[in-house]
């Protein structure tokens, strides 16, 4: 049976692509591809830090937590991934991709039975965290959800 929790990971995420729409509207092209300061992302280099680098699969991580027993989900922070190919988008190519990939992301997390969401994945980025090493596909969704609620906030910040 589908979980309650399935949906309300869902509707968390469709929550956050909401506040991102609502924090990048009026942004214009200029604006978006200027950093605030020189230690930091300008708003097109945060929407392609969420995209990931090019090729990975936003779904592919939940995917193995699904398929095997445990799977050890490494993750690579503080990188942009603002390739050339992603430097020649708009700033709305690059914010509906953002919005396609999170999506399809929520209709995969609706569909999850408890018992899916239980499953764990074993992430060393999250050894020193609440989580710890060992997380629930429930908790690595919910921390997906604070990172893109601390990337919202910093485009928050860059438009200021």
């Amino acid at each position: 049976m589908v979980s309650e929790a399935g949906t309300s990971l869902r509707d968390a995420l469709g929550q956050k692509m909401d506040e991102l729409r609502q924090a990048l509207d009026g942004l214009d092209e200029a604006k978006a591809g200027q950093r605030a300061a020189d230690a930091e992302w300008c708003c097109k280099e945060i929407l392609s830090h969420l995209m990931s680098d090019e090729g990975d699969d936003v779904l592919a991580p939940f995917r193995q937590i699904i398929e095997e027993d445990t799977p050890l989900i490494g993750i690579v922070t503080g990188l942009p991934y603002y390739t050339p190919n992603r430097q020649t988008m708009s700033l709305a190519e690059l914010r509906d991709a953002v919005s396609s990939r999170y999506r399809e992301l929520a209709e995969f997390l609706d569909g999850r039975t408890e018992a899916d969401l239980a499953r764990k994945a074993r992430v060393p980025l999250f050894k020193e965290t609440p989580i710890g090493e060992y997380a629930t596909m429930a908790q690595f969704a919910g921390a997906l959800n604070f990172h893109l609620t601390d990337h919202i906030s910093q485009i928050s910040r860059a438009r200021q």
